[in-house]
């Protein structure tokens, strides 16, 4: 199960930065640039999921568990995701970032060399 997610997620994430996609810049182009463009697909993604979810659970293919609530594992997993946006080159103006970057200035790989915004 672990293998899996890791494998499904690393896909996702190699998609997602080929196409762009950074929740951040979907809200600074709503309120500067007028656009919903990347705000519908991101309703897109995540109409998918639940159809995809609801369809799965009813077919009996997979059944979710859901187990009790571990603070531990969402610290632990949200300073690992924290460190991923910052070596990836961040899309969000947040304290903290501009010293990770110039650690990615000076050799760090950065597979998000790309980014359609500014930082």
């Amino acid at each position: 199960m672990i293998l899996t997610g890791l494998i499904v997620g690393a896909v996702l994430g190699i998609v997602m930065q080929r196409g762009r996609f950074c929740v951040t810049g979907m809200l600074r182009d709503i309120f500067l640039q007028k656009s919903w463009r990347t705000f519908a697909a991101l309703l897109i993604v995540i109409s998918v999921h639940a159809i995809g979810l609801a369809a799965l659970t009813s077919l009996g293919v997979i059944a979710p568990e859901y187990s009790t609530f571990a603070p531990a594992a969402v610290i632990i997993g949200g300073f690992l995701f924290g460190i991923g946006i910052i070596l990836a080159g961040g899309c969000a103006p947040v304290p903290g970032t501009a010293r990770a970057k110039a650690w990615s200035a000076r050799g760090w790989p950065s597979p998000c060399t790309h980014c359609p915004h500014p930082p």
